[in-house]
């Protein structure tokens, strides 16, 4: 016991420093405002998110989902019910507001979650022996990038499903050359979490496989047969009946317009977003991506991005870079050049930002010594402009929520 505590040190250290620092940020929130979890019934107020409506429904405890999650709240009520009996325990006892104690229960959770994501990334990186100094960095950037902070703050599905997607890859990071029926399980959340995910489990079949058709419909099956006890067992086959009212709602999402126009709408509110914190405006009663971002903060993105995508196509030949490149290329697909969700995309960030973080570590290990200086200083440069960046976004947020829901 004492070996595996003394052999996963860092990951041990670095949990809990990130809970820490989230629980923080959290604790500044919730003394104040009620912006992360409860809107009083004001729906679509941070940055086009589900939050108060999740939150009224009670989704992560007792209500069922819809078809593009639908085994969202089976998989999160196993932790989420009983932190919804033990609000109502405190909130009788203590005479304190249930929807109070609850929200901080459910932000402590996904704390948690967002920790131990970040943890998974950080072991899967630490294996390719980069300079500490840079394994520090890139991390950072994660811990303090936009999307993570804001996600693990805001009651929604999203945390969960960049969980479920980092788990995934670092499963195959550690059964890695070996045929496992463990990864067919590991793709249920994926499936269950945010149905669109499931691509991440068809990407590495295929790379897993190639054309091996007999292998990949016996894994294949594997996954149905496992996701269909769950659901039946779990009477989740009602969000079924809901697929072609999903689809027909969803479609209103989708944006189209000159494609031009799309890429700059994908650089600037997808990409973007991946790190800094996005362009918005409080107008109306909501807070929405509007504008441009700050043009030498969207350069050193660019510039950042470039690197993840050299580190990527350098290593293309090793799973993990196929895996997040493969990340990158769907959510560019669905979001950018599709359009679902373009308008808002910032919030989709979270389901590829840690891939960003992975490859940028890829790039660092082809990095020739003579230029790890300077790359140094750039990581130094980007997290120094990112944390300026997201500090100036939260503050925006906690005086909308000082002023509109106060607690």
């Amino acid at each position: 016991m004492t070996e595996k505590i003394a052999k996963h040190k860092s990951e041990i250290l670095l949990f809990i420093s990130v809970a820490i620092i989230y629980l923080a940020i959290a604790i500044i929130f919730y003394s104040k405002t009620t912006i992360f979890y409860d809107t009083n019934n004001t729906y679509d107020v941070l940055l086009d998110t589900d939050t108060g409506v999740l939150f009224n429904w009670n989704t992560f405890a007792l209500a069922q989902d819809n078809s593009k999650h639908i085994l969202f709240m089976q998989i999160v009520s196993l932790i989420g019910y009983p932190i919804h009996l033990l609000s109502t325990n405190i909130a009788t006892n203590f005479n304190i507001g249930f929807n109070h104690v609850y929200g901080m229960g459910l932000i402590l959770l996904q704390i948690l979650v967002s920790s131990a994501s970040i943890t998974m990334v950080y072991s899967t990186i630490k294996k390719l022996n980069i300079k500490r100094e840079i394994l520090a960095l890139i991390i950072s950037m994660m811990v303090f990038s936009f999307p993570q902070i804001f996600m693990t703050m805001n009651v929604e599905r999203f945390i969960y499903g960049q969980l479920s997607l980092v788990f995934f890859v670092f499963l195959v990071n550690k059964l890695k050359n070996k045929e496992s029926y463990w990864i067919d399980i590991a793709a249920i959340p994926l499936f269950g979490m945010t149905l669109t995910n499931i691509y991440m489990y068809g990407i590495n079949l295929l790379l897993e496989f190639k054309i091996n058709i007999k292998k990949i419909v016996k894994h294949i099956g594997v996954f149905v047969l496992a996701t269909y006890a769950i659901i039946v067992s779990s009477r989740a086959y009602n969000s079924f009946f809901m697929v072609k009212d999903i689809v027909k709602s969803d479609t209103k999402f989708i944006q189209v317009i000159p494609m031009f126009e799309k890429l700059k709408m994908t650089l600037v509110r997808l990409l973007y977003p991946t790190m800094y914190f996005p362009s918005a405006k409080f107008e109306n009663g909501m807070f929405l991506q509007q504008g441009l971002p700050n043009l030498l903060f969207f350069i050193l993105f660019l510039v950042l991005f470039v690197c993840a995508i050299i580190g990527g196509i350098k290593h293309y030949k090793e799973r993990i870079p196929q895996l997040c490149l493969g990340a990158i290329l769907a959510n560019i697909t669905l979001h950018g050049i599709i359009g679902y969700n373009l308008k808002n995309a910032n919030i989709m960030a979270i389901y590829f930002s840690f891939a960003i973080i992975i490859l940028l570590a890829y790039f660092a290990k082809s990095l020739p010594k003579k230029y790890t200086k300077i790359f140094i200083i750039f990581l130094v440069v980007v997290l120094l402009t990112m944390i300026i960046s997201n500090i100036q976004g939260f503050l925006q947020i906690l005086e909308i929520g000082i002023n509109n829901y106060p607690k």
